[in-house]
């Protein structure tokens, strides 16, 4: 039917908000409802909606605002300031991961290239699930939620380098890695220039805008913009997007066009989002010890990230408490996983029985890691 996107979008609105009054009633987070109304909605088990390019481009366009909100609420100075530190949360955080990924799939498969893939497909972060998380619980401005969106950058590079691998299996050179290497250079000489003169540009109209009527409109055009030359040169169109955010957050009126913004993406975009995630999962038809397999490989997910990044929070100077909430808060998989899934399934490294596997554990990864999250933040809070 020509027009059931309309019918679609209608009930995950509906049914989102359901599922987010339940989980906000027995206190779980409330991208929690929008993960499940998905599944509910989805292939899984009613099979009433599936993904569709509208969905897809109207999800899309919901992680974008999500990130750009998110950089409206970091500072420029505390994110400089700390990036050396968010290196090392981030490199150290994709190596654990990678190696007890590795490891832990010699259960399933004795395949080397299954293996390895294994381990770098929970390699990458996706900050946009615990950034939704960090904002509910108004953390996003503090010391973890600032760590976890400076390593997230980070971490999405890495991923970005391991896609390659994935896409090039077989048949990888160093030319390949060098021009990877330079696209995500010239887009982050490109973003700060852009950065720069469009900070002064938007100055200039906020002495004339008085009232922050046009500014809305400017910033999500630029939001976008910058998103799609990410995309362009190779880097995922998040981190265009928070860094458009950076630029407009610490302007004088960022704060009140974050406000005007901030109804419209949680009323519609960022609802569409978390459910085309549970979206994504198609079946739930295994045999016990292909179920087995995933319960352990979802705990090692999980597990490998706090140790990982929460490793290198404690050697960044972070509390023990601090450094299990950013791990935590990156453990996290999405978009970069399902990317590397995809192409890996497009080339024949992997199987469909795989390519379920990594959903499933994706999903349920990411119905896990808010509730972590909100616990660790609960447990510290009395701690203290």
């Amino acid at each position: 039917m020509e027009y059931k996107y309309l019918l679609d979008i209608g009930l995950i609105l509906l049914v989102v908000k359901i599922f987010t009054m339940i989980t906000q009633k027995i206190k779980m987070p409330k991208v929690l409802g929008g993960l499940i109304a998905g599944i509910v909605l989805g292939p899984a088990m009613l099979n009433i909606v599936q993904n569709s390019t509208i969905l897809e481009a109207l999800a899309k366009f919901g992680i974008i605002l999500i990130m750009f909100l998110a950089g409206m609420e970091t500072s420029i100075k505390k994110f400089i300031s700390n990036s050396n530190k968010y290196v090392i949360i981030a490199i150290i955080g994709v190596i654990v991961p990678l190696v007890l990924g590795t490891i832990c799939s010699l259960i399933y498969v004795q395949d080397l290239k299954t293996n390895l893939f294994f381990g770098a497909v929970i390699t990458a972060t996706s900050v946009s699930i615990t950034v939704e998380t960090l904002i509910e619980m108004k953390k996003i401005k503090s010391s973890v939620g600032l760590a976890i969106l400076g390593a997230g950058v980070v971490d999405d590079i890495i991923g970005i380098l391991f896609l390659t691998i994935i896409m090039n299996s077989g048949n990888l050179h160093i030319a390949t890695f060098a021009l990877i290497i330079i696209k995500i250079i010239l887009f982050f000489v490109m973003a700060i220039i852009l950065g720069l003169l469009l900070f002064k540009v938007f100055e200039k109209i906020e002495e004339k805008d008085t009232k922050t009527e046009q500014m809305p409109t400017y910033s999500i055009a630029f939001a976008l913009i910058l998103s799609y030359i990410a995309e362009t040169l190779g880097v995922s169109g998040i981190i265009g997007a928070y860094i458009a955010g950076l630029v407009i957050g610490n302007t004088e009126k960022g704060r009140k066009v974050r406000k005007k913004l901030d109804l419209v993406v949680h009323m519609i975009f960022s609802p569409i989002f978390f459910a085309s995630v549970g979206l994504n999962l198609t079946t739930l038809s295994f045999s016990l010890p292909v179920w087995g397999f995933i319960i352990i490989f979802t705990a090692i997910t999980i597990i490998s990230k706090i140790i990982g990044n929460g490793l290198g929070a404690k050697i960044c100077g972070y509390s023990k408490g601090k450094a299990i909430q950013i791990g935590i808060g990156m453990a996290t998989r999405g978009e970069v996983a399902l990317i590397i899934a995809d192409e890996a399934k497009k080339t024949n490294l992997i199987n469909e029985e795989v390519f379920s596997i990594v959903i499933i554990t994706v999903m349920l990864v990411t119905l896990i890691t808010p509730i972590l999250l909100h616990y660790s933040f609960k447990r510290n809070s009395n701690q203290e």
